[in-house]
């Protein structure tokens, strides 16, 4: 992957976005939501839909799996196109320097080393997230407790996390990082409606109970102050 710019996936293909293209793409909008791990990219693709004055930028580490939305956010307007998204092909730990001051951030139903990284497991990847944020940005992180029901390859090692382990460690390792905690809790019948991804619909599909952790705060906020909980599944997820 080249050192500047974006590499924006459109369809088949994978094509350079120039930082000055890129910025003045930026100023034409009030906000930029980064939404890492995206996946298939349908939960970016509902948030720039609903919101045409933010921009949303969808980050994954496999390109294949945004193809279908890209190409459809690249057509005209009335046929489903939306040109306030961007779908983008990085990783995580080697975030584009241009996303160095996005507004707010999700990282929903995260898997892999993305998984890994967010329960402190990998450095790198809570540097690059914080990088990408302003000072005083949102973010939103769910993570599938079912993946250790029994334990996935990708948690190997990793006790199931909770909100009481996430108040009591996660969040000084996130504060190193700088990303301040602020919730952290349960999130009850999580759907399709709040996590709009065909990996999130496959589980709740499947499951008469979806559990999911919840973790919110903001970046670069400074030392960590006691970590409330999540009562609701409203109070992690932004509508």
């Amino acid at each position: 992957m080249p050192s500047e710019g974006l590499v924006k996936v459109v369809g088949k293909r994978c094509v350079p976005l120039a930082d000055a293209e890129f910025s003045q793409l930026r100023a034409r909008h009030r906000s930029v939501l980064l939404d890492v791990g995206t996946g298939d990219g349908k939960h970016a693709y509902r948030l720039a839909r609903a919101d045409p004055d933010r921009l949303v930028v969808g980050v994954d580490a496999n390109p294949d799996r945004m193809r279908g939305v890209s190409a459809r956010a690249a057509a005209k307007p009335a046929r489903g196109g939306l040109p306030n998204l961007v779908l983008v092909h990085a990783a995580a730990e080697e975030m584009p320097p241009c996303l160095g001051d996005v507004d707010e951030m999700h990282v929903l139903m995260p898997w892999g080393s993305l998984l890994r990284g967010v329960l402190g497991r990998d450095p790198a990847v809570l540097a690059g997230l914080a990088g990408a944020c302003r000072a005083g940005a949102r973010f939103h992180i769910t993570v599938n407790l079912h993946a250790w029901r029994p334990a996935a390859p990708a948690v190997t090692g990793i006790a199931e996390p909770t909100p009481e382990w996430v108040r009591r460690e996660l969040a000084h390792v996130y504060a190193e990082a700088g990303l301040r905690v602020t919730r952290a809790g349960y999130l009850a019948d999580v759907g399709a409606s709040e996590l709009t991804s065909t990996w999130t619909r496959r589980l709740g599909a499947c499951r008469e109970e979806f559990d999911v952790l919840g973790v919110e705060g903001t970046a670069r906020g400074g030392p960590t102050p006691g970590v409330a909980g999540i009562t609701s599944k409203a109070a992690c997820l932004p509508a």
